[in-house]
């Protein structure tokens, strides 16, 4: 047998294990749900616990599933959500949920950090843009101004992807990929921005955080007997250091090259490149300092909210759709994708902005909220679920053009995620955009991304290029319909005109809820 490389994604909706051999084969996957908590609007919160015991299960569900031995894993990597901390006391137990990635409750210090010249705002649109209040630094001062029993407590506060390090080895680092993305390090200036955080009123931050910085797929450490135990793996094991799912998905895709471009559809969609040159400019985030490749500079763009506005649409308008799958019948989507057959361009002119979480690029707005626009007494449910995956599309398109006027227009792009589940909406995607949308043959690009991560810790690959040059390969391209892109063309100019013209009004609406809320 092969050696079998084990890839463990946790995103925002549960953890996923996948099993490869070492060309890339799909094995086996197994998926476990974790629950997502929602205290307060723009608040979202996980508990570690569940993750762990998601992991487990998804592990041992993925080995029993491909019918291997345990010790048969030569080797493991992992990603996870970033900008997701995790307080820690000093026995390494959870002293709180943690604070989910899409939570923008920390707009306030972003809005802080804002004013600030520095450096470290070059990954914020070359310092034009606002930042996030997604990223690490402000979630953690966030903890410190408004939780400070719990930060008082706090040993040790890890980002979502460097927790499953710390659980699988016992070892401790903070992975490039997430220090550079969502944390300020910057190699190019020194690494840590520790006057920057200090004048946040995070002077504290660097004795909470590992320090130490290491790549994707580099050798964390080895499986701890604990982890093994729990896992039914065998201790020793060699684990690659990992990093954000997002970008496990690039690798995943063998998306590591200049000019080409990687989308990560799910929860969230994610446009992300590699660049030879630290490209920065309004409306995009980087180019990120060694995220990924060392010596290269991580492009990205991206939705807060993609695929979950369409499960929120299922929760809330299809409800009894979805009961009459789980009772047997046809698949919600399926069902809504026969009602929308056939229907043109534009929804009868039903368009949404999908901000339900805020924008992130290209506004990097956390007052943003999602819009519903154009509706009549004419419409039904179907075109507002063909509106949602077109605003999914037309967000990709709007970052599209914002990153082609900054200087990079790609020559290529990979698609893997939820959407690669729907044909027809692959096509809007291609049709919208203008361009081939390639799928490769494993469309689970996190996990196999991961997987690689565990083959280069092994040293059975020199490098993430080489190991995705041998484990990655294509499936099928998908072409625009040029008649479709001429048309889309009006309906993409109408989505970029709405947030302009209600961002007055959603601010004024969202300072009057926080107010309303103190």
């Amino acid at each position: 047998m092969t050696d079998v490389y084990l890839g463990i994604d946790l995103g925002t909706g549960g953890a996923r294990a996948g099993l490869f051999d070492e060309q890339g084969r799909a094995l086996a996957f197994c998926s476990k749900h974790v629950e997502s908590f929602y205290p307060r609007p723009g608040w979202v919160e996980q508990d570690p616990n569940e993750w762990w015991s998601a992991i487990v299960g998804a592990v041992r569900g993925v080995v029993e599933e491909a019918g291997i031995r345990g010790e048969d894993v030569a080797g493991i990597g992992y990603d996870g959500t970033s900008a997701t901390p995790v307080s820690l006391d000093s026995s390494r137990n959870p002293l709180r949920n943690a604070i989910l990635w899409a939570d923008v409750r920390s707009a306030t210090i972003a809005a802080r950090a804002s004013e600030i010249d520095h450096w470290a705002r070059l990954y914020n649109g070359g310092g034009k843009d606002h930042a996030s209040a997604e990223w690490f630094p402000f979630k953690a001062i966030w903890l410190k101004e408004n939780q400070p029993e719990i930060w008082d407590q706090t040993a040790l506060l890890l980002d979502a992807p460097d927790w499953i390090g710390m659980k699988l080895t016992g070892e401790i680092a903070f992975n490039t990929c997430s220090a550079s993305i969502k944390a300020f390090y910057n190699a190019d200036h020194g690494g840590w921005p520790e006057d920057f955080f200090a004048q946040l009123g995070g002077e504290d931050i660097l004795s909470k955080i590992p320090t130490n910085v290491q790549p994707m797929g580099a050798l964390l450490g080895g499986l701890s007997p604990e982890a093994a135990e729990e896992l039914g793996l065998a201790a020793g094991t060699p684990v690659g250091e990992g990093g954000i799912d997002a970008e496990a998905g690039m690798v995943g895709m063998n998306v590591l090259t200049p000019g080409d471009m990687a989308l990560i559809t799910g929860s969230s969609n994610c446009l992300l490149a590699q660049s030879a040159t630290p490209l920065h400019g309004p409306g995009m985030f980087g180019g990120h300092t060694d995220a990924v490749v060392p010596g290269q500079y991580t492009l990205e763009a991206s939705q807060g909210s993609a695929g979950s506005v369409m499960q929120w649409f299922l929760r809330t308008s299809a409800l009894d759709l979805m009961e009459q799958e789980k009772n047997g019948g046809p698949s919600a989507f399926d069902t809504l994708n026969d009602l929308s057959a056939g229907m043109a361009p534009g929804s009868d002119g039903v368009v949404v902005t999908e901000y339900f979480q805020g924008n992130r690029s290209p506004y990097t707005d956390n007052r943003a909220r999602g819009t519903i626009t154009g509706l009549s007494l004419h419409h039904r449910r179907e075109h507002v679920y063909h509106a949602i995956q077109e605003a999914n599309c037309y967000g990709v398109e709007h970052n599209l053009r914002t990153m082609k006027s900054l200087g990079y227009d790609p020559r290529s792009l990979t698609v893997c995620g939820g959407a690669t589940k729907s044909p027809t909406w692959l096509q809007m995607y291609a049709d919208i955009l203008g361009m081939d949308v390639n799928v490769t043959k494993v469309q689970d690009g996190p996990a196999l991304g991961s997987a690689i991560q565990g083959a280069v810790a092994t040293g059975r690959y020199a490098t993430l290029q080489e190991a995705a040059a041998a484990m990655v390969h294509d499936h099928y391209t998908l072409s625009p319909d040029t008649e479709k892109h001429e048309e889309y063309r009006f309906w993409v100019d109408r989505y970029t005109e709405i947030h302009p013209a209600m961002r007055d009004i959603q601010h004024s609406i969202a300072d009057h809820m926080a107010e309303s809320e103190k």
